[in-house]
């Protein structure tokens, strides 16, 4: 798979350079910080087109994947059989609404911790920039925060958010293959970076070749994971946590936990 990916990131830069918009001055506003790479310039060089373009295309494909599964499950979810078990699991539906809240709030927590695996930027202070800011994506090779606890707090949390669901918004086949599917997409996609960065391939558009092998070696896949090895240290990942963000997080889980559910009439 990673050999096609990259074959596809490579004709993708080059559709890139036919169509003309490698090195052109198509960039981001003079205030934005740019990333060590190629500034505020989108596509610097025809390598860095070619992730770009990649990534726009794996995005438009994922929404009409999920668009199409999911029109499919309101199509037969009034007539889909109940899975014996799951769906008397709603009955302890505070524990997993609470559980499917808290794991939207990691998510979106983790948008306010540096990670290398997040579309984040990392950023420093910068007195001269107009922002105040500096763009340093260095900064998201080094564990810090949720990412001690785990190496991938963005997508990871769509485990326990899947299972809850499937089991909150009625426990029906159809809720078990969506939201459990969801569940098993979410760890073939987090294994899958794990494998790229074993071989020491690039990630992303600004870091290179190797570059996130160190942050691999010193992190795990699973939550708590590199803290019971040693490698991590809970007082420095509680001390490290945005614990603001996480807060915030929470109540808007809340919130389009309980706005999905109603949507639903779950």
């Amino acid at each position: 798979m990673s050999a096609v990916r990259e074959s596809l990131i490579e004709r993708c830069g080059q559709l890139a350079e036919v169509a003309g918009i490698v090195g052109k001055d198509i960039k981001l506003p003079d205030y934005w910080p740019g990333d060590s790479k190629g500034g505020n310039v989108l596509f610097p060089d025809q390598d860095i087109a070619g992730r770009q373009v990649y990534r726009v295309g794996y995005t438009a494909v994922s929404f009409i994947t999920l668009g199409s599964a999911f029109s499919c499950y309101l199509a037969t979810r009034d007539t889909s059989p109940l899975v014996e078990g799951l769906s008397t699991l709603g009955s302890a539906r505070s524990a997993l609404f609470t559980l499917a809240s808290a794991a939207e709030a990691v998510s979106l927590a983790s948008l306010a911790n540096p990670s290398p695996l997040s579309l984040v930027p990392g950023f420093s202070e910068d007195a001269e920039s107009p922002l105040k800011l500096r763009r340093d994506d260095s900064l998201k090779l080094s564990a810090v925060g949720l990412t001690r606890i785990t190496r991938h707090p963005l997508i990871l949390p769509v485990v326990p958010w899947g299972l809850a669901n499937a089991a909150l918004v009625g426990g029906r086949v159809c809720d078990a293959l969506l939201f459990g599917g969801l569940a098993v997409y979410a760890i073939a996609g987090c294994a899958a970076q794990d494998a790229r960065a074993a071989r020491a391939e690039q990630i992303g558009t600004v870091f290179s070749d190797g570059d996130l092998r160190g942050f691999y070696e010193t992190t795990s896949f699973l939550p708590f994971g590199a803290i019971l090895d040693g490698r991590q240290s809970l007082d420095a990942a509680v001390s490290e946590v945005p614990w603001f963000a996480l807060a915030a997080g929470y109540m808007a889980g809340c919130a389009i936990e309980t706005a999905t559910l109603n949507w639903l009439g779950a």
